[in-house]
């Protein structure tokens, strides 16, 4: 073998030893100076909001009875009426379930007022049960029939007065997107309310009242917190002018945002709150204020004002 050709061969061996990894040097080097200018794209995460749930709105601790007589051992007769409510902003009581819309209170704090309402005159009845009278109801005022306005000795009627205000300058807090997708601005605001609750005792036909006792719960502010939805829309357009080519500049949408529907509503949980705080007052003020022997005095003078007016 010619030495000659061996040496080209070690030499074309070497070579190419040398040129492969360069090669891939090469490579890489451009694969990472190319890669290495593309910039990373990131997607912003979108920050969700839990809606506030409130539960346990409609549910007022039990009375606890101390002591009960022998049913009907009182040889009284009492026809119970539904609680009703009274806020400063309309004057007018509103009885039950049959709950007025304006006023001061909402829809959702309306439907808190009636359970509260409920487990009121249920309690109530519970309390007279127990001090040996007979009931009747609870009735709303205007419900209660004359069969049983006439079989009974007493009327008890229940009215609650409210003084509610809201806050007219309300803190905006920010903007969130809540679970679901929808967006919002949240306020913080004060709600100042007031309580008074008033016990009637009635002669059932005539409805004339002979004994009033009254609770002042005191007047207390509450912070609370909403959300109010809000919405894109388009408001117009931009101004078109022409742009000499036969086209146009301009003619785009231009967006605005509205308010759509309280997401929200932190009022109905600090009323349900408030009512729930002033629940056993309340029924410890009935328990001493429905006496017996006071009842049955007041009998005798129902019986008075019934022979009076000759029903």
């Amino acid at each position: 073998m010619n030495i000659k050709n061996i040496n080209i061969k070690k030499l074309l061996l070497i070579l190419s030893g040398g040129i492969i990894p360069l090669g891939f040097l090469f490579y890489s080097t451009v694969f990472l100076a190319t890669t290495a200018c593309v910039p990373e794209t990131h997607q912003p995460q979108v920050q969700y909001s839990p809606i506030p749930q409130y539960t346990d709105l409609y549910s007022f601790p039990r009375y606890n009875i101390p002591e009960a007589k022998k049913p009907g051992s009182a040889n009284l007769t009492v026809v119970i009426t539904v609680p009703e409510y009274k806020d400063t902003a309309t004057q007018e009581y509103t009885g039950g379930v049959k709950v007025a819309a304006g006023g001061s209170m909402t829809s959702d704090m309306r439907k808190v007022f009636q359970s509260f309402a409920g487990s009121m005159g249920e309690d109530v009845q519970s309390q007279l049960v127990a001090k040996g009278m007979t009931t009747k109801g609870p009735f709303a005022l205007a419900e209660v029939t004359y069969p049983d306005k006439k079989g009974s000795d007493l009327t008890l009627s229940i009215g609650v007065i409210f003084d509610i205000h809201h806050s007219s300058d309300p803190k905006y807090k920010g903007q969130a997107t809540f679970e679901g997708g929808g967006s919002g601005d949240i306020y913080s605001s004060t709600m100042t309310v007031g309580m008074k609750v008033y016990f009637y005792m009635l002669e059932p036909m005539s409805e004339e009242k002979m004994w009033i006792k009254k609770l002042d719960l005191g007047v207390q502010d509450f912070p609370i917190e909403y959300a109010v939805g809000k919405e894109q829309y388009v408001t117009g357009t931009t101004p078109r002018t022409p742009d000499g080519c036969g086209g146009y500049h301009g003619g785009h949408a231009i967006y605005g945002w509205r308010a759509t529907r309280t997401l929200y509503d932190g009022r109905v949980k600090a009323f349900s709150d408030i009512l729930k705080a002033a629940y056993p007052q309340i029924m410890k003020a009935a328990w001493n204020y429905l006496n017996t022997d006071e009842m049955l005095n007041l009998k005798m003078k129902s019986q008075e004002i019934r022979e009076r007016k000759r029903y």
